[in-house]
C-alpha cells in the first residue's frame, strides 16, 4: 500500500513538473514575442533592391519589343476605348447594375466613418436622392475639369464592412470605386434629384461623381478636343499650369490630353475647365518633355522599368482613395503610356489583357516554374483572387514581382493570425510577408493561391486580344476582404 502511494506522488510529481515546463516555455515565448523589435517591413522590401533598374537586361533594354506599327494599333484601340463615352447614344449600363450596390447593402448596411452601424434611413435617404426610378433620365456629354471620384452611392460619406482598423475596415471604403484623371471623357446617364451628383460612365467604370467635378461638352469641343495627336504624363502627381502660370491641377502618371505644339523642352498641352455656366472651355498649358512625352512611348524594357520606377512607394489607395492607387489602378497605369489598354479591375485584367494561362491545378513549386518558363519580364500578369501583380523576372532562382499591395497575413507561435501593414507599392518575392508567418501550410502560401498568369504582349506574335468595354456587371467585389494580400 506504502509502495503504491509512492510510486502514485511520484507520477504527480513528474505530471507537475511536466506542466510547470509548459508553463515556463510558454511564458518565454510570450516574452521573446512581447520584447522583440518588430521590423517597420516585411523582409522582401528591406532585401531586395527596390530598383527595376536593376532587373533589366541593359543589353538589350532599349530594343522596341513590337514595331512602330503594332504599337499604333495597340494605341489606336486604346484611344477608341479611352474616347468611348463621348460616343454613346444610349447608357451602356442597364438599371440591374446601376441599382445593385443599393439592393446589395439592405442586407448588410455597414458602418460609417464614426464607427457606428450604418441606420436604414441612411440607405433609404440615398436610394431617395440617386432617383433611378426615372433612369436614364440624360445623355450628355462631359468632361472631368480635376482629379475625381467615382463613388458607388451619391456620396462622399464612406461605408465599411466592419468597424474595426483592420483589413475589413478602414481604408476599405466600399463605395468607393475609382479615382479618375483631370479631362477624362463622360457619359452622363442619369442625373440625381437634387442634381447635386450625376451617375457618369467613365472609360472603365460606371458611378457617381459630384457634379462640381464635371463640365459639359458639346460636338464642337469634342471635335476639337480629338486631334489624334497625344502627350502622356509619364511622372506622377505633376502640377499644371495654363499659359498665364495660374495652377489647374496636378495630374497622375498615365493621363492623356491633346498635343498642340511642343520645342525641345517642352509640350503645350490643351486643357479644359468650366465656365460659370457649368460648359467646357478649352486653354493651353505647357508642360517639359521630363513629365510628359508623346504618345505612345516606345515599348521596351527600359522604359516600362522607367514607367515603374515612378511608382516604386506609391502609397495604397483603395478604389483611388485620396488619388493614390490600388494594385489594378497601378498596372493600368503603368502600361497606359505604351498605349496598352487594361480595364480597371484585377479580375478583367487577368482574363481580358492578353494570354491567360490557368495556373489553378499546379502546386506551388509547379507554379514557381511554370511563371518563370513561360512569364515574359515586365509584360506578364499575375492573378490572386482580388490582387494583381507584375512579373520583375527571375532573381536568384525565384520570381520577382511588383504590386501595390495594403497587407500581408500573420501568425504568430501561439497560431494567432493577424496582419502586417505594408501600404504601398513594392517589389516582392512571390510570398511577401513569409517571416511573420509560422508556418508554410498551403493556407499560408500565397504562391498557392496563385490562379493564373496573363502574357500582355507576346513580342514573337505582337497582336494584343484588345480587351474592349468593361463588363455590364462592373464594380468591386467585396470578397476582396477575404483575400490575404489586399487589392
Amino acid at each position: 500500500m506504502v509502495k503504491a502511494a509512492v510510486v502514485f506522488s511520484f507520477s504527480i510529481t513528474r505530471s507537475y513538473k511536466r506542466c510547470l515546463c509548459t508553463f515556463v516555455s510558454l511564458f518565454l515565448v510570450l516574452l521573446v514575442c512581447g520584447c522583440a523589435s518588430v521590423p517597420e517591413t516585411i523582409r522582401d522590401i528591406q532585401n531586395l533592391t527596390q530598383d527595376h533598374m536593376s532587373y533589366i537586361d541593359k543589353s538589350s533594354s532599349e530594343r522596341e519589343l513590337v514595331t512602330a506599327d503594332d504599337q499604333k494599333k495597340m494605341d489606336d484601340h486604346y484611344n477608341s476605348q479611352y474616347f468611348g463615352p463621348w460616343h454613346r447614344d444610349k447608357p451602356y449600363y442597364q438599371i440591374d447594375i446601376v441599382e445593385r450596390a443599393f439592393k446589395k447593402y439592405r442586407k448588410n448596411l455597414g458602418y460609417g466613418e464614426s464607427g457606428r452601424k450604418l441606420r436604414k434611413s441612411w440607405l433609404k435617404a440615398l436610394i431617395a436622392s440617386a432617383d433611378l426610378e426615372h433612369y436614364p433620365n440624360s445623355g450628355l456629354t462631359a468632361i472631368t475639369i480635376g482629379s475625381a471620384d467615382v463613388r458607388v452611392m451619391p456620396t462622399h460619406k464612406p461605408r465599411f464592412f466592419d468597424a474595426s482598423y483592420s483589413h475589413n475596415g478602414y481604408p476599405f471604403d466600399t463605395l468607393q470605386e475609382s479615382s479618375i484623371a483631370p479631362n477624362t471623357p463622360l457619359y452622363i446617364s442619369h442625373v440625381a434629384k437634387d442634381k447635386d451628383w450625376v451617375l457618369v460612365e467613365t472609360p472603365y467604370v460606371v458611378g457617381w461623381m459630384s457634379v462640381r467635378s464635371i463640365a459639359f461638352v458639346d460636338s464642337d469641343f469634342i471635335k476639337a478636343w480629338e486631334t489624334g495627336q497625344y502627350a502622356v504624363f509619364i511622372k506622377d502627381k505633376i502640377p499644371l499650369y495654363d499659359a498665364e502660370g495660374r495652377y489647374l491641377f496636378r495630374v497622375p502618371l498615365g493621363a492623356m490630353f491633346p498635343k498642340v505644339g511642343e520645342d525641345e523642352k517642352t509640350i503645350t498641352l490643351r486643357v479644359a475647365l468650366a465656365d460659370d455656366n457649368g460648359k467646357a472651355r478649352m486653354r493651353t498649358a505647357v508642360v517639359s518633355k521630363d513629365a510628359a512625352t508623346a504618345k505612345p512611348l516606345k515599348l521596351a524594357h527600359f522604359n516600362i522599368a522607367k514607367i515603374a520606377n515612378e511608382l516604386i512607394n506609391e502609397p495604397y489607395g483603395w478604389g483611388g482613395l485620396y488619388q493614390n492607387r490600388d494594385c489594378s489602378a497601378l498596372i493600368k497605369d503603368i502600361f497606359a503610356p505604351f498605349g496598352i489598354w487594361l480595364p480597371r479591375n484585377s479580375t478583367d485584367q487577368a482574363h481580358e489583357g492578353g494570354t491567360f494561362i490557368d495556373l489553378q491545378n499546379l502546386s506551388p513549386a509547379e507554379k514557381e516554374a511554370m511563371i518563370m518558363k513561360q512569364g515574359m519580364p515586365y509584360l506578364t500578369l499575375l492573378w490572386r483572387r482580388g490582387h494583381i501583380m507584375l512579373y520583375v523576372g527571375n532573381y536568384q532562382g525565384k520570381p520577382l514581382i511588383f504590386h501595390n499591395i495594403w497587407s500581408v497575413r500573420t501568425q504568430d507561435l501561439l497560431g494567432r493570425v493577424g496582419r502586417k501593414i505594408v501600404g504601398h507599392a513594392a517589389i516582392t518575392t512571390l510570398n511577401p510577408g513569409l517571416e511573420f508567418r509560422n508556418d508554410d501550410t498551403p493556407r499560408n502560401n500565397y504562391v498557392n493561391s496563385i490562379l493564373g498568369m496573363t502574357i500582355l504582349i507576346n513580342p514573337n506574335n505582337p497582336q494584343h486580344p484588345h480587351p474592349s468595354l468593361p463588363p455590364r456587371e462592373g464594380g468591386k467585389q467585396e470578397e476582396v476582404f477575404r483575400n490575404e494580400v489586399q487589392e
